[in-house]
């Protein structure tokens, strides 16, 4: 399968006003009024807005993203009802995604919902097989658009769903966003009494809902539909799709306070996650100011990680989207463009990548000299961010926490002298080095490794460069580096391996470096035996290898008990050199997972980062 998903073949009406994709033969909204038809089928089929009433917290799921133009009627409709600090939380899947241009013409036909469409259109979703987290904070809404097939899209989510928009399009044009297995996921992601709408009274529909445990009843149509089906959920499916119990730690704590244990960029990403959701963040810092950690670096790169396959590509794809996204939206990107370049042995691999690439081409591209180019890639000032991301949380520096005590349903943190110095109903273990200092945390396998940087006078290139090292221009001159050592290295041998690096990779920008305006800075990084991050709530080591001790011998667990946990203790770690990438994005999942809405990641690419993944392989290796 080619690494970017397909654009529609669309097919204009003369007058612009209908829209029909040609591979399907099937339009996007009725000529009779999309915006009238998306009020009455989907959103009066679902029982809203009056379902919205009273709800602190709303999850909607649609299949059939289209031009938006549902998501922004529910939109709309929700911010005429909503509660102070209320969130609603839209997730809705595509396989053919539209370009902006095209959703902004046919969005252009619905005044209605001009103010709605016009933030939409200006973080319009990116061409990718990444799912893609939009906020909308102002109005308390969160938009999650995942592209690819609906199904197999779904077998990966988890998340309980009030309401279910089915828009896909008809089920004799396109059978396979309407088959059982579908309603069967649909009905498992269901919250108890979800409801359900569709434009379709087609025999196969109504029986494969019904099968799934909705009571269906038909209703009068839109415009020259007769009739259209709405579905209430009234129990389990006859046969649940299987799905395996997890055993990895995933319990919401919906907490009122929580308290995050450090400052850098991990810490900043989750108090700036948790904030938006409207919960007091405290954010205590061992040190007496901002920076003392890696995050203390003047400057870093943001780019890709891509790779072909596997339960991390979702990750780091994602990640990178969400992070450019993320520090744009603060102003804190310097958007510059890399050029990566090749490591020994890797030329087929990047080769690979130039000729099926996963992004699009105004985002990764092809050099002349066979380097690819993110041109979207740029660099981030960490402190800038960091001071950005913590407005609305209340950080507290110099106040070191020694460890943590259970007390009822929350947290104490105490000091090296015993003193409580706060109590909260969630933490989130995010001091890089420091983490595994706190008994929960103590079984993780973090190992840390040492990296200087440098900065100074030089003729800049015109854009980054990266080969193992890199080299970024910087304050009128250029940044480089990093070394990476398992030990502490003297200042001086790390500044001339870099300077030596610096050479092999930009022989013109080392001829023009002025040594003697130089300045280094060395920093800890944190890292894991498969290079992956850590994020999730802290199983309890000892109780969780002792409930799923059969898994040394092969035999059949017991799934009846919830894996053991320290309920309410998260941890982000293990983030090595990609820290300013990967901590936007793991940020927001915590917090989601905290007030258990739905996932943004598949489950597959979430437990390929949970920190029980170490308790897991230990007892494999057994």
């Amino acid at each position: 399968m080619p690494r970017l998903p397909p654009e529609p073949e669309l097919e204009w009406s003369e007058d612009g006003g209908s829209l029909r994709a040609a591979a399907f033969d099937d339009v996007y909204f009725s000529k009779d009024g999309g915006l009238e038809e998306a009020h009455v089928v989907f959103l009066a089929g679902t029982g809203l807005p009056e379902a919205f009433k009273n709800r602190d917290r709303f999850a909607l799921c649609e299949l059939g993203f289209g031009t938006g133009l549902n998501v922004l009627a529910a939109w709309s409709a929700w911010k005429k009802t909503r509660l102070p600090h209320a969130q609603l939380h839209i997730s809705t899947i595509e396989a053919f995604p539209l370009a902006r241009a095209d959703a902004a013409r046919a969005l252009a036909h619905f005044p209605e919902v001009a103010v709605e469409a016009r933030q939409l259109l200006a973080v319009w979703p990116l061409r990718a097989y990444a799912p893609q987290r939009l906020w909308f904070p102002d109005d308390g809404v969160s938009l999650t658009i995942f592209t690819g097939e609906a199904e197999t899209i779904l077998r990966g989510l988890s998340g309980a769903f009030d309401a279910w928009f089915l828009d896909g399009f008809a089920p004799a044009r396109n059978p396979r966003m309407w088959t059982p297995e579908l309603f069967a996921q649909i009905a498992r992601l269901s919250a108890p009494g979800a409801r359900a709408a569709t434009f379709t009274v087609a025999g196969d529909v109504r029986r494969g809902l019904e099968a799934a445990g909705f009571a269906v009843e038909k209703q009068p149509g839109f415009g020259k539909k007769r009739e259209r089906l709405e579905a209430r959920l009234l129990g389990p499916p006859a046969s649940p799709p299987t799905k395996a119990a997890s055993i990895y730690p995933y319990a919401a704590r919906h907490p009122r306070r929580v308290a995050v244990l450090g400052a850098g960029i991990a810490g900043a990403s989750a108090a700036e996650a948790l904030a938006r959701r409207g919960i007091e963040t405290v954010v205590l810092e061992a040190a007496r100011e901002l920076g003392a950690g890696a995050s203390g670096n003047p400057a870093g790169l943001v780019m890709p990680r891509l790779d072909r396959g596997g339960a991390l590509s979702e990750l780091y794809l994602t990640a990178y989207l969400h992070a450019v996204a993320a520090y744009e939206a603060l102003g804190v990107f310097e958007r510059c463009g890399v050029e990566q370049r090749a490591q020994e042995g890797g030329e087929a691999a990047l080769a690979d990548l130039l000729n099926d690439p996963p992004l699009p081409s105004d985002w990764f591209s092809a050099l002349p000299n066979g380097a690819a180019l993110h041109s979207r890639a740029g660099l981030v000032r960490p402190l800038k961010a960091i001071k950005r991301m913590l407005e609305g949380a209340t950080l507290i520096c110099e106040s070191p926490v020694q460890r943590l005590d259970r007390d009822g349903d929350g947290w104490i943190l105490r000091a090296s002298d015993g003193r409580a110095l706060l109590k909260a109903d969630a933490v989130v273990i995010a001091c890089g080095a420091s983490l595994m200092q706190f008994e929960p945390a103590s079984f993780l396998p973090i190992t840390l490794s040492s990296g200087q940087i440098e900065w100074g006078k030089a003729s800049a290139p015109s854009h980054a460069i990266t080969r193992g090292s890199y080299v970024a221009s910087f304050d009128g001159g250029i940044l480089f580096g990093a070394t990476f050592d398992q030990e502490p290295a003297f200042p001086g041998e790390a500044r001339s391996r870099n300077i030596a690096a610096l050479n092999a990779l930009a022989p013109d920008v080392a001829a023009t470096l002025d040594e003697a305006s130089l300045r280094s800075r060395a920093s800890e990084r944190a890292t894991t035996p498969d290079r992956a991050p850590i994020a999730g709530m802290l199983p309890d080591a000892q109780a969780w290898l002792a409930q799923y001790a059969d898994l040394a011998y092969g035999r059949d667990l017991k799934l009846d008990a919830p894996p053991p946990a320290h309920d309410g203790v998260y941890v982000i770690g293990g983030l090595g050199a990609r820290g300013l990438t990967l901590a936007p994005l793991l940020g927001e999942i915590i917090a989601a997972e905290m007030c258990g809405e739905p996932a943004l990641l598949s489950q597959l690419a979430r437990d390929a980062i949970h920190p029980a993944r170490f308790l897991h392989r230990a007892l494999k290796r057994r």
